[in-house]
């Protein structure tokens, strides 16, 4: 190997081990930044438009910022395998190939049982209650369709999701054949507007923005989905479990921001119902 490329390397590795660890409160306040990772591509919640970062997640994190008093930079990050895997390339150690990791990750599922089971995070500051919905075309349905409507009209889905899994084995697997499946959701919803599936499943808050502008004959709502265990969760915030001053801060900063109104605007300004979590975000953080 010769120097330069010995040099380079000897470089890279240095700048990935000083970013592998999230900064403490104060390192934060003291450099003047909150770093946040957020899904890209991931409509109405983080994307970028015209150039510019976007969505319903990147203004909360910019909320957040402005409520410590710092600037924030967002990260906009792919999906990994699973979210274990976002957790620990973002949040708690960085990813093989470098980037370090950022103070908080939004968007973020608040479960007891995910919690005991990634214990390098904690899981904080719940802002919305998310729940699967169906959105449909009311030509093709009626409006007032039920789960058994797409035993014989397509429906689709995002892949490898629980709307997925859930479709495979619903109604006796009645229903699998008529399933199709799409990369993402902006796909699907794509499709629906165009005439060529009947109805889309997924989470509601997705479903809702990216169909902020539709045709009359498009409507979204619950549907009655038998043998689904859980059709609702909560959203919130990952950060490194050591990191308990920045917990504090963020739970207080958020429960502040939901008592105001503020993310509830948010979530209006992007035509998505916001529907608060059972479990609000606490003043104060249980260690």
């Amino acid at each position: 190997m010769n120097m330069r490329v010995l040099a380079s390397v000897t470089l890279s590795l240095s700048l990935v081990a000083s970013s592998l660890f999230a900064a403490g409160l104060d390192d934060i306040k003291n450099k003047g930044v909150l770093s946040v990772s957020l899904y890209k591509d991931f409509p109405p919640y983080s994307y970028v438009a015209d150039g510019k970062q976007t969505g319903i997640d990147v203004d909360i994190a910019n909320a957040l910022a402005a409520k410590l008093g710092v600037s924030s930079q967002i990260r906009l990050v792919g999906a990994d395998e699973n979210v274990e895997d976002d957790l620990r390339n973002n949040v708690w150690k960085g990813h093989y190939l470098g980037g370090g990791v950022t103070d908080l990750m939004l968007h973020m599922p608040v479960d007891n049982a995910f919690a005991e089971k990634v214990d390098k995070v904690k899981f904080i500051a719940p802002y919305q209650l998310e729940q699967v919905a169906f959105a449909f075309d009311t030509n093709k349905v009626g409006k007032q369709p039920t789960l058994a409507n797409f035993m014989s009209d397509s429906i689709g889905v995002e892949i490898d999701t629980l709307s997925d899994v859930y479709l495979l084995e619903a109604m006796q697997g009645q229903i699998s054949k008529n399933i199709r499946h799409f990369e993402n959701l902006s796909k699907a919803t794509t499709a629906l507007k165009a005439g060529e599936i009947a109805g889309v499943m997924g989470p509601r808050g997705e479903l809702e923005g990216l169909l902020a502008e539709h045709p009359d004959t498009i409507q979204i709502q619950s549907l009655v989905t038998p043998g689904l265990a859980r059709s609702n969760w909560a959203m919130g915030i990952a950060v490194k479990a050591d990191n308990e001053e920045l917990v504090k801060a963020i739970n207080e900063s958020m429960a502040a921001l939901v008592k105001d109104g503020t993310v509830k605007k948010i979530f209006e300004q992007y035509k998505v119902t916001y529907t608060p979590p059972a479990i609000a975000p606490e003043v104060t953080a249980k260690n």
